[in-house]
C-alpha cells in the first residue's frame, strides 16, 4: 500500500489562522493535478457545497457539476443524474461518512469509473476513525486552504477507520492519506492513465 501520513498541517483554528480554516497540501495536489489533465477538465462536486466553491472552480475554467448527496438515500451513482459524463476530478467532501460500508465501498467503486484516465479523487473522512463526527461543511478559501465549519442539518455520520479508508482508495494509484491536526483524514488518489 502505497500512503504517505502527513501529521505536519499549519494552520489550524487552534494556532490562530481562523475558525477552522487550515492548509491542506493534498487538496492543493489535487487542484495541480486537475489542471495538468486537457484544458477545462469537468468536476464532480459531492457532498454540502457552497456557491463559493462552486465559483472557484468557474473561474479556473472548469465546468462542475455539484449534487449534494449528504442526508439523502442515493444509492447508486446512476440515481445522481449526472448521465454518462466522466470526470477530471470528484471532490467526495465528507459524503462516505454518511454511507454504510457496504455502500461507501459501492460508491466509490462507481465512482472510479467515472474519472477520467489520470483524474483525481479528493476524498475527506471527518473524525478520528473512533467516534461520531460531527457534520461539518468544507470551503475552499485558497488553492492549499480549506475552511470546516457547522453544518446545519441533523445528519449521523459514522466514524471511519483509516484501515477503511485505505481500502475505500485501493483501486486508485498513487494515493495519499493525510491526518489533519483537527483529527479529520484526507485522500487523494488518481485513476491510472491509459497506456500509450
Amino acid at each position: 500500500m502505497s500512503w504517505r501520513r502527513d501529521n505536519r498541517n499549519l494552520g489550524t483554528a487552534e494556532n490562530g489562522a481562523g475558525d477552522g480554516e487550515y492548509h491542506s497540501a493534498l487538496f492543493q495536489k489535487f487542484v495541480r493535478g486537475i489542471e495538468r489533465l486537457e484544458p477545462r477538465v469537468e468536476l464532480l462536486d459531492l457532498g454540502a457545497t457552497t456557491p463559493d466553491n462552486l465559483l472557484y472552480w468557474l473561474r479556473r475554467g472548469h465546468r462542475v457539476a455539484a449534487v449534494d448527496v449528504l442526508g439523502k438515500k442515493v444509492s447508486r451513482v446512476a440515481e445522481l443524474g449526472i448521465g454518462d459524463r466522466r470526470f477530471g476530478g470528484i471532490l467526495c467532501w465528507n459524503t462516505l461518512c454518511a454511507l454504510s460500508r457496504e455502500a461507501a465501498a459501492l460508491r466509490v467503486a462507481e465512482l472510479r469509473e467515472l474519472l477520467v484516465p489520470g483524474g483525481m479523487l479528493f476524498a475527506i473522512f471527518d473524525g478520528d476513525g473512533r467516534t461520531e463526527p460531527t457534520p461539518v461543511r468544507y470551503r475552499i478559501v485558497a488553492e492549499d486552504r480549506l475552511r470546516f465549519e457547522p453544518l446545519d442539518r441533523q445528519l449521523r455520520l459514522r466514524a471511519i477507520a483509516t484501515r477503511e479508508i485505505e481500502a475505500l482508495m485501493e483501486g486508485l494509484k498513487p494515493m495519499r492519506l493525510t491526518v489533519m491536526r483537527h483529527g479529520s483524514r484526507e485522500a487523494l488518489g488518481q485513476a491510472p492513465s491509459q497506456d500509450p
